[in-house]
Order: structure tokens, then C-alpha cells, then sequence
């Protein structure tokens, strides 16, 4: 089978469909995974990666995650950005002529390029947002709505959606294409974390997780680092603001009331050490590491609540605080603390090295449950689960394979 596998965004958007890219490979399918240099080409891959134009770290290292400069320079920085990889994305479709398709649900027209080749197009979403469910409200809501509107409340992230929709409508009249929806939606999310809504369509999967364990050997450094003492991570991915030196410093005060060490993190830019952090023999600082290698010798997190990133400190038992910058990240605070799997999000802005201390003292309290969701998800192969039903609907298992 040929799978065409395209995704755009941070780390955090491009690990899972690369790892998804690798479980079909290995199953013997013919891959292809389109995506930016955000996430860099893997040689020794089965899969073909095939580039898509520009780079969403360049515009973050550029803005960083503010709201305000993002609608600022919109028309000119990420329209043509998403112009460029909407046409592209297209483009490689057309020529390849997939089986099947799964995209990141920014990938507006990749439905309609399925369509138009005869494939199956499946939609990828990292945080459930567009299935319509009472159990719980989609990202981007406010959290003050009653749970009793939860359902209507789809409507404004779908309407919000439909906004952005003429390019899939446009091509669907160039290509002669009817339908410009996917055929099946995968939320790659542990039910460990979500249980799947009893009141969503069969179109909707929830495969569980997907994630590549990062294995490696240490440094020597790090891993001395790790061996001894009580360790906190902190790190906030590919998040960047003004507040990095002010983040790091009321972070590395708050750990040492807590006597723990600080492994941080600095990523693109969430944290940003001072000359004496570089000094520190109870501070060690590193761009990134390899999470499946380094959580599980720490004690407790703090970071900005991505869907990978959360689920990477689940799956390891890490008790964490969630400082939420922006998208899905405050759902996931409030979803966690609802859960009762962590304490309550805390302001990306607090400064205030007594209040980051109670959270992670507050993290910490929930030692028991995170190893337990850990122990859960140990048992779950998210990948796998996803190749099946990919397999599935192209043999025409599912009913709503495309005729």
C-alpha cells in the first residue's frame, strides 16, 4: 500500500507522524512523509521523506508565541508560509497517487488531493477538537462554559474552520472533487488519559499515543547528573516569549527551596539561562534530550503542556506542572487537573519562585496516579492500532471506505 503521511508545525506536531511514517514502513508499506525542516530528514529510514517549504520554528524564533504579532504579521508571514505548503502537499498527492493519506488537520486541502486521486484521506488530530462530544469542550473554548454546552460548543471551532476552508473549495472545483472532508479521523491521545466519548461516530479513532521511544546513550554528564539527588525537568519545547530569563530564574530558585537540581531544558527559546546557571553544579543545561532516556530519573516537570510532552511525562510516571503558553496547552492543564493526574496550570508569567514552588510540591502529591497512567500506557501501541485500521480501510474493512 502507499501511504502519503504530511505534517506541519513544532517538534511536538512532527514527532507522532514521524513515528507513524516509521510503523507503517516497517510493516512493509511504501511511505512517504512530507513535512517541514523543522524536523529533520532521517537517512537510514524505510519511509521516503519528501520536503514541504518554509519553517514554523523560523517564525517562532522570529514572533515567538505572541498572539498579538502573530494576527500582525499573518498576510505576510504565515498565509504565503501555509500558501506555499498547501500547493506542495497538493502537488506531491497528484503525483504519488496514494492509497491513503493522513495529514495534520492545518493541511486544509490534502482531503481534497486524496479525493481527487481516489484515496482514502485521514485526518490526524494531536487533541480531539472537531468531533463534536458532551463529555468535554474542545480546545480554544473558554473554561467558565457549563459542561451542559459542551457539544454546541464544537460549533465555534468549527465555524472558526470553515473560515479557512477556501483553498480545499477552490481545488475541489479545479479538480472536480465533491467532498473535501476526511474519510476517518484518528486522535492519536491515550484513553489512559481520555476515554473515548461514547457519542462519537465509528469515523473517529482513538488509536492511543504515538511516539518513537528516543533511545540513546547519555553523555557522561547528564547521565552523573541523573544518578544522584532529586531532579527537576523543565523545559517548554518550542515555546519562546520575552519571559525566558525571568521563567528560568524564578524556576531554578523554586527548585532549590524544594532541594532538587534543575535540568533545564532550553529548547527554542521557553528558558533562558543566566552566566551563573552555566556555573551552577546543581544546574545542567542542555537544547534538548532525549525524553524516554531522561524522565524517567526525574522526580517532577514543569512545561508548557504539549501533547507530546504530556503524554511523554504520563508514560514515564513524572508528576508535572503545566505553565500553558498557547493552542491546545491550556486545554491539556485543565483536562490533566480535571483528571485528577496533576495540580492546576500555572501562568507562563508567574515569576514568583513561592508560587512555582507549592505547584511542584503540588505536582508531587500526584506521584501515585502519574506512575499508574504510566503503568496503563505501557500497555498501549497507539502506532499499531493506527497501521491496523489503515490496513482496514484500505481493504474495505471500514464502512465508510470512499467507492
Amino acid at each position: 500500500m502507499k501511504i502519503y503521511v504530511a505534517t506541519v508545525g513544532s517538534r511536538g506536531d512532527n514527532e507522532p507522524f514521524a513515528a507513524l511514517a516509521l510503523e507503517a514502513a516497517a510493516a512493509g508499506h511504501e511511505v512517504y512523509f512530507a513535512h517541514t525542516d523543522d524536523i529533520a530528514p532521517q537517512p537510514t529510514a524505510l519511509y521516503t521523506d519528501l520536503a514541504l517549504p518554509g519553517s514554523i520554528g523560523a517564525v517562532i524564533a522570529h514572533q515567538g508565541v505572541s498572539v498579538v504579532k502573530a494576527l500582525k504579521n499573518y498576510s505576510s508571514v504565515m498565509k504565503p508560509l501555509m500558501g506555499g505548503i498547501l500547493a506542495e502537499t497538493t502537488k506531491q498527492i497528484l503525483a504519488l497517487k496514494p492509497d491513503v493519506v493522513v495529514y495534520h488537520p492545518k493541511i486544509l486541502t490534502a482531503a481534497t488531493a486524496t479525493h481527487a486521486v481516489g484515496g482514502i484521506a485521514i485526518r490526524a488530530e494531536m487533541v480531539p477538537m472537531m468531533n463534536p462530544t458532551k463529555e468535554f469542550a474542545p480546545v480554544g473554548v473558554p473554561a467558565w462554559i457549563p459542561s451542559s454546552w459542551n457539544a454546541a460548543s464544537y460549533r465555534v471551532i468549527l465555524s472558526a474552520m470553515s473560515a479557512f476552508s477556501g483553498p480545499a473549495k477552490k481545488l475541489a472545483r479545479r479538480l472536480g472533487v465533491i467532498r473535501t472532508e476526511p474519510d476517518l479521523t484518528f486522535v492519536p491521545v491515550s484513553p489512559s488519559i481520555i476515554s473515548p466519548p461514547k457519542d462519537w461516530p465509528e469515523d473517529v479513532v482513538m488509536t492511543g499515543a504515538w511516539h518513537c521511544p528516543e533511545y540513546g546513550q547519555l553523555d557522561e554528564e547528564l547521565a552523573q547528573f541523573l544518578e544522584f539527588g532529586e531532579v527537576l525537568y523543565a523545559g517548554f519545547g518550542s515555546m519562546k516569549d520575552s519571559h525566558g530569563a525571568a521563567r528560568a530564574d524564578a524556576i531554578v530558585q523554586a527548585a532549590r527551596s524544594q532541594g532538587m537540581k534543575i535540568l533545564m531544558v532550553t529548547g527554542w527559546g521557553g528558558l533562558v539561562p543566566s552566566p551563573t546557571d552555566h556555573l551552577a553544579h546543581d544546574i545542567l543545561i542542555r537544547e534538548s534530550v532525549p525524553h524516554s532516556e531522561v524522565l524517567p530519573h526525574c522526580e517532577a516537570a514543569i512545561h508548557h503542556g504539549g501533547a507530546g510532552t504530556v503524554h511523554a511525562m504520563l508514560r514515564a510516571g513524572v508528576p508535572s506542572v503545566i505553565m500553558p503558553f498557547l493552542a491546545d496547552q491550556p486545554w491539556w492543564a485543565r483536562h490533566l487537573h480535571h483528571q485528577k493526574l496533576g495540580p492546576a496550570g500555572l501562568s507562563r508569567k508567574s515569576k514568583k519562585p513561592s508560587v512555582i514552588a507549592a505547584s511542584i510540591a503540588a505536582a508531587r502529591s500526584y506521584e501515585g496516579v502519574t506512575k499508574l497512567a504510566g503503568l496503563k500506557m505501557a500497555t498501549e501501541d497507539g502506532l499499531a492500532r493506527a497501521v491496523e485500521v489503515i490496513q482496514d480501510a484500505e481493504a474495505g474493512v471500514h464502512p465508510l471506505r470512499p467507492s
